[in-house]
């Protein structure tokens, strides 16, 4: 995990908030304190709630025309752990939490501290101030990666946008040169009234991934966000 230049988390909090005796709970991990009760795992139970609520909501709207089996593989793919402590990473999360010793200081230690800030907002600031949080935390993500890269299935993606929008399935002819320790794969894709598209890869896979990424572009248009 690496920083990007973001902006600390205590920049993302409304004002005031770090004096509140909740903050404190919430980035205090189990190993940093005597009293069960004092630790962030209530906060992380209540914010794991909001944040599933926020994203799903965000999700929701933003992508109209996504079936609630995309939605929720986005879902998931945004609120996993992993993406949850490289975004606290990247926040400087880990500078802030309280633990008993350094080998507490996990990726799991971090995502559930960032779940635990959540729970606490909603405690104390209520619904709003956890969304606008969460949207901090998750809209970079979708505007430097966006869905298909979070998912990282253009294929799927691309036959159910042709489903939807009553085209035939893709065709694909596959060809390759080079070595077979150093192959090239190439991949022409065809769909009906559509049009042709390219995509090269080390593998057949990811060259079928490079041109349904196109033909997913071609389908979206430059109006609103790519369908999902």
């Amino acid at each position: 995990m690496t920083r990007r230049g973001a902006p600390g988390v205590l920049a993302l909090l409304p004002p005031g908030f770090v004096e509140h005796p909740l903050f404190r709970q919430a980035i205090t991990h189990r190993s940093g304190t005597r009293e069960p009760l004092a630790s962030n795992e209530r906060l992380e139970l209540l914010g794991d709630a909001v944040l599933e609520l926020v994203v799903t909501e965000r999700l929701f709207h933003l992508y109209p025309a996504a079936t609630e089996g995309r939605l929720t593989k986005l879902r998931a793919a945004l609120v996993s752990r992993a993406v949850l402590a490289e975004r606290a990473y990247e926040l400087g999360l880990e500078s802030l939490v309280v633990v008993g010793q350094a080998d507490a200081l996990s990726a799991n230690a971090l995502s559930n501290a960032l779940e635990a800030l959540i729970g606490a907002l909603y405690e104390v600031l209520g619904l709003d101030a956890a969304r606008e949080f969460v949207a901090k935390v998750i809209e970079p993500l979708l505007a430097t990666k966006g869905v298909d890269l979070i998912l990282g299935d253009y294929k799927s993606n691309l036959y159910e946008v042709l489903a939807q929008a009553k085209l035939g399935p893709p065709r694909y002819e596959v060809t390759w040169s080079g070595p077979d320790h150093d192959r090239l794969f190439g991949v022409e894709l065809q769909i009906d009234g559509l049009g042709t598209f390219q995509g090269e890869g080390r593998s057949r896979k990811e060259a079928e991934q490079a041109a349904c990424r196109l033909a997913l572009e071609a389908l979206s248009g430059p109006a609103g966000p790519p369908r999902v």
